[in-house]
């Protein structure tokens, strides 16, 4: 993938933000999913997480950023999501920062479709930010549970279009 690849659908997905979320125009998984790999922060393609248990995560995967709930119900039924919202640092220095918090599009008990697309495009934009100027440190700073909210936030988006 190309270093502005990230940067250039999050930037797509804020244009068409208002149609995808009136349900005008299809949110473009395949194209989501296929950044989120090409990250290469979590063990295995994003598509394999849906079907996972919480539990089956937290124990191979998670660095607990997460809350998990019910570990015996699917990943996808997870409310909780991590966003990216930050970045700061040097990268000369190898000093790279990234700070999360926590989302719930499901707050009210109501699924609520533009939080989930806000922790998408936001996080997005924010890891693309770093990709484009240190690629190579992306990995290291990466929290897979906020690799697996974009997974998780646009697996919903998908489902409850």
């Amino acid at each position: 993938m190309e270093k502005l690849d990230t940067m250039m659908l999050a930037d797509d997905l804020a244009l068409s933000q208002d149609k995808i979320l009136s349900g005008e125009q299809q949110l473009d998984t395949e194209a989501i999913y296929k950044v989120i790999d090409s990250l290469n922060v979590l063990n295995n393609p994003i598509k394999d997480y849906f079907e996972m248990t919480q539990e089956q995560y937290y124990e191979a995967e998670s660095d607990h950023k997460l809350t998990l709930l019910n570990l015996s119900d699917k990943l996808v039924n997870l409310h909780d999501r991590i966003l990216t919202n930050h970045v700061d640092g040097y990268v000369d220095k190898d000093e790279i920062n990234l700070t999360y918090n926590h989302e719930n599009p499901y707050a009210d008990d109501m699924y609520n479709a533009e939080v989930d697309y806000h922790v998408l495009t936001y996080s997005l934009k924010v890891i693309g930010a770093v990709q484009a100027i240190a690629a190579e440190d992306l990995q290291e700073v990466l929290s897979k549970d906020a690799v697996l909210s974009l997974g998780l936030a646009t697996y919903a988006l998908a489902q409850n279009a």
